[in-house]
């Protein structure tokens, strides 16, 4: 677990998941990792217009006046779980999502520069993602906050990765949920696993962060 800043925020990391969370919610294949899984500055990327281009990076690279981070990943290392809670100035956490929300409806795809190499990253159409990202959406909006789900696959075709990312917005603070993974047979047994393994993630990290009474 880690702050964005070397200041203690008490208030934001009781809004996070930890360890002692798991077993109760059905996840005692997962563990914390030491550190944040993704605590790095994301790449350049590219969109299909120079407009597209500024929003796509201005959403990814937005920085929060406060925020904590942690990290899960499950026993073989298939599924590995970041979650971030933040915290902006007041009317920048609308801003944010705006960006985000526009990123997904307006860029079915863009590509991101890791040295020498062009990583093509696509948005799953959410009407067809078994995941059910818009039911999820209204279930959180419906609790007072803002929410937005996509799934990315990003690499080549046979090697891809799947990252499916929840946000939910309430007042000035905002809740980062991703789960990272290979993207494999959806019709076999891991996409199941994962499919499990997501849904307890998404009953246990949006609740806690919102306050809400176990479902």
């Amino acid at each position: 677990m880690s702050t964005r800043d070397d200041a203690p925020h008490q208030d934001l990391t009781q809004l996070l998941v930890t360890a002692a969370d798991l077993p109760a919610a059905g996840l005692d294949d997962f563990t914390e990792l030491a550190s944040p899984s993704s605590d790095e500055d994301p790449p350049p990327m590219t969109a299909q217009t120079p407009e597209l281009t500024a929003v796509l990076n201005r959403a990814f690279g937005d920085k929060a006046a406060r925020e904590v981070r942690t990290s899960f990943m499950n026993a073989d290392s298939s599924i590995v779980v970041d979650e971030g809670v933040s915290e902006r100035v007041p009317g920048a956490a609308v801003a944010w999502m705006a960006d985000m929300r526009r990123v997904y409806t307006e860029c079915a795809s863009w590509t991101m520069s890791i040295g020498d190499d062009e990583i093509t990253v696509e948005v799953v159409d959410p009407a067809g993602d078994p995941s059910e990202p818009l039911k999820v959406e209204q279930r959180f909006d419906n609790e007072g906050g803002e929410a937005l789900m996509r799934t990315m696959l990003a690499g080549s075709p046979g090697q891809q990765a799947r990252i499916t990312t929840l946000l939910v917005r309430h007042g000035d603070r905002a809740l980062e949920l991703t789960f990272r993974s290979l993207a494999g047979d959806p019709d076999g047994p891991e996409a199941a696993r994962l499919a499990t393994e997501t849904s307890k993630f998404l009953e246990l990290a949006p609740a806690k962060f919102l306050s809400l009474p176990p479902r």
